[in-house]
């Protein structure tokens, strides 16, 4: 079962400030093993690349989530300028439809906290990356994917990679992307300049974000991403 840390004192920077929530939920199933330091020192970079600006430190808030035979917290929502450096392991299936209900609990309890603050925040952020199909079901997952994304509560984003299965990942979301190659770091570039672009507006704009890297293309161009 997840350990999902809710009960832990929550972290925050700069109260007063908007904040924005990222979960990045991570397959870490056996066949991810030939990319996960790939993966590891992307996400490191990530907080790196991030951190530069002043605003997006204060304002971005990220938590990890890997899942393989189970789903683990890794990281538990914590200030951009607080994360620690990550070092995932792989190993096991692929418990796919467990680890994203684990993950809107947590953007879902992160907006509560924000709420209680009295902290403004955007709309809070699922990335998942996956190289394959879930060995669990999703249903429920993608019925609760959908009616937040409906209700503007939530963007959830998918990145698949090798044998990842579009046509399913189409079922939890339109946002799903693809790489050509199993090397992370321009997708994560991508996930930083987004991150800062939305962080240094309004939470009431609509943030336009930037063209995808050259390795990575939408898995299918024909659906509609105006809201993206």
């Amino acid at each position: 079962m997840a350990q999902i840390g809710f009960n832990e004192t929550p972290r925050i920077a700069a109260v007063n400030e908007p904040h924005l929530a990222c979960v990045l939920l991570m397959d870490t199933s056996g066949s991810m093993y030939g990319c996960i330091d790939n993966l590891n020192q992307s996400i490191n970079n990530f907080k790196n690349s991030v951190s530069m600006d002043e605003l997006s430190r204060k304002r971005v808030d990220v938590a990890v989530v890997a899942f393989d035979d189970d789903t683990r917290v890794e990281m538990p929502f914590t200030p951009l300028a607080e994360m620690e450096p990550v070092c995932l392991s792989t190993g096991g299936c692929t418990e796919m439809g467990h680890a994203i209900n684990v993950a809107i609990d947590m953007v879902k309890e992160r907006n509560r906290f924000y709420q209680e603050m009295g902290t403004p925040c955007f709309k809070p952020w699922i990335f998942m990356i996956t190289d394959g199909a879930p060995t669990d079901s999703i249903d429920a997952a993608a019925q609760r994917v959908h009616a937040e994304e409906a209700k503007g509560k939530l963007k959830f984003f998918v990145v698949g990679v090798d044998d990842y299965d579009k046509n399913l990942m189409f079922t939890i979301t339109n946002r799903v992307m693809e790489l050509r190659s199993t090397d992370f770091t321009g997708i994560f570039n991508w996930l930083s300049e987004s991150m800062v672009t939305i962080s240094v507006s309004k939470p009431s704009d609509e943030a336009k974000l930037g063209m995808l890297p050259v390795d990575a293309r939408r898995a299918d161009p024909d659906r509609d991403i105006s809201d993206w």
